[in-house]
């Protein structure tokens, strides 16, 4: 690093590692103290305390942000929760009699969907970047709207397994890309809210699915095609029809050369000071690599233990999660009530995990704080279990069932903003976020096969794995946070101006590595907690 003047100096020890503190002594300058923790979270906070110009520019920018990039994410995420859990509603409207599933057949239809999304999580996220995410969400989007559409068609188990696993594939475009696609246009403290509007519209799509499947069987059960098979039409064909507008609606990159034939919309969309300062919080949080694939991060995020421990405990979440989506009608017919009545009641437990989404993520970038609010959301999750399995009172198991609801969803948002928070550099990012989402579906086939018929009506299995793994979910998060916040404690050790390392004490990596290289082990990096 060249020093051209003493102030140089003193600035570069900021942020340069290999600039210690007595060098600057040594220029007879006095040492500033520690820098208070909010500017070492590792973004140029833009806009916040800059003056009212630049403050109202960076809200014109997130309101402009929130209008096309978070509510059409959330519009693919509303369809890829409908198609990927419709076949619980489908179950309950006769596909099992219509395509003669026995056995276990219909469970490993359920399965295998995670199976192709899970094959395919991690090299969608690394070629989103290159090909970019308004063409890849639409490639992606489209075929999967012509897979769910292609169900209705299947007259055999094997083409139900076939569609199943190809939606599955597809799907992958769209979910795991979202979050990283959001780390390039909003900072670290702003993301959580964002991922949770994105991801709230999953609870949105188990209530819209319920109503849409309660119209379906009253109104065309005398139709000449059953009622699934419209379910699966109707879907399917609206996934196909907002796959193809995303082409045209998604922006790309901040710092993406605007098509010629869509330059009209993104000069609607942003003014040249939106754009620089979109493209400046862009660099601050480190996503300005020179290239679209670095093999040292891809290797880095595998030898993280951040990512191994977040997997962990989306293993957990999943498990609980793809059991509950696929299985919530049919756990609410345990309760002795009608087909109709059950598509009706699957509605409030998605409601009241909408509001709780919102909540705890919004406390959670408040607070800056991510493993608290996984821990309590957890808690929640498990209160429900609880009451599931200690007792057969309709009131208190539809209580139970809304609980586990309003603590399994909130864990979505809080888990990707943590691992998309503490990961730097758009390899690493991608990399981590594709494993964790991987590690999680891989396990959510297991989730596919727990509610078995036999177990009915109280289910007894399915609700004790359930908690079992919603409370490891909660350790794991309570311990990552712990690990953490003795981290960003070194670090603030090693960065004040009094402390002195012992001769054996391990420094970690940053006093050796380039500054370009350290990303997250940079000193002056703090990780959300």
């Amino acid at each position: 690093m060249a020093i051209v003047t003493k102030g140089d100096e003193i600035e570069a020890s900021c942020c340069d590692p290999k600039v210690s503190s007595a060098s600057v002594k040594a220029l007879g300058h006095p040492v500033s103290p520690p820098q208070p923790r909010s500017h070492l979270h590792g973004a140029a906070d833009y806009g916040r305390d800059d003056g009212g110009d630049t403050a109202s520019l960076k809200k014109r920018l997130l309101l402009k942000l929130d209008l096309r990039i978070v509510s059409w994410l959330t519009v693919l995420y509303l369809f890829s929760s409908l198609d990927r859990g419709n076949i619980g509603n489908a179950r309950m409207l006769g596909i099992e009699d219509s395509i003669g599933l026995v056995g276990n057949q219909f469970y490993n239809v359920v399965s295998v969907f995670y199976a192709g999304y899970t094959i395919s999580q991690i090299p969608s996220n690394l070629v989103l970047k290159k090909i970019l995410p308004s063409r890849w969400m639409c490639i992606t989007m489209t075929i999967w709207g012509i897979c769910a559409t292609g169900t209705a068609a299947c007259h055999s188990y094997g083409g139900l397994i076939a569609t199943r696993f190809f939606m599955g594939i597809f799907e992958a475009g769209v979910g795991p890309g979202a979050p990283l696609l959001l780390s390039w246009w909003y900072l670290r403290d702003e993301l959580a809210w964002r991922v949770s509007l994105f991801f709230g519209s999953s609870t949105l799509a188990g209530a819209f699915g319920g109503l849409i499947a309660y119209g379906v069987g009253k109104n065309l059960a005398n139709s000449h095609l059953e009622p699934w098979r419209i379910l699966f039409i109707i879907e399917g064909s609206l996934t196909i029809f907002f796959g193809l507008l995303t082409w045209v609606v998604l922006p790309d990159l901040p710092t993406s050369s605007p098509s010629r034939r869509l330059a009209w919309l993104d000069r609607f969309f942003l003014k040249p000071e939106e754009r620089d300062l979109a493209i400046r919080r862009f660099n601050s949080e480190h996503n300005s690599d020179s290239k679209s694939f670095e093999m040292g991060q891809l290797i880095a995020a595998f030898k993280d233990y951040k990512t191994w421990l977040c997997g962990l405990l989306y293993i957990g979440l999943n498990i609980c999660l793809s059991s509950y989506t696929s299985f919530l009608p049919t756990i609410i017919g345990g309760f002795g009530v009608s087909a109709l009545d059950t598509q009706l009641l699957s509605v409030p437990p998605y409601a009241f995990a909408c509001v709780c989404v919102f909540v705890f993520s919004w406390n959670s970038d408040r607070t800056r704080i991510r493993g608290f609010h996984i821990t309590a959301s957890a808690t929640v999750s498990a209160l429900g279990y609880t009451l599931l399995l200690s007792n057969h009172i309709l009131a208190v198991n539809y209580v139970g069932v809304c609980l586990v609801a309003c603590g399994l969803y909130p864990i979505i948002p809080l888990t990707l903003s943590w691992v998309a928070n503490n990961h730097i550099g758009h390899t690493k990012r991608a990399t981590a976020l594709a494993i964790l989402n991987m590690l999680g579906q891989c396990f959510a086939t297991l989730g596919g096969q727990i509610y078995k018929s036999k177990t009915a009506p109280r289910f007894y299995m399915g609700h004790s794995i359930c908690l079992a793994f919603i409370v490891l979910t909660g350790i794991t998060a309570s311990i990552l946070s712990s690990l953490l916040y003795l981290e960003n404690k070194r670090r603030d050790r090693l960065q004040s101006t009094s402390y002195v390392p012992s001769d054996d004490e391990n420094m970690g990596p940053e006093l050796e590595t380039p500054k370009d290289k350290l990303y997250d082990k940079n000193p002056s990096f703090r990780y959300f907690i």
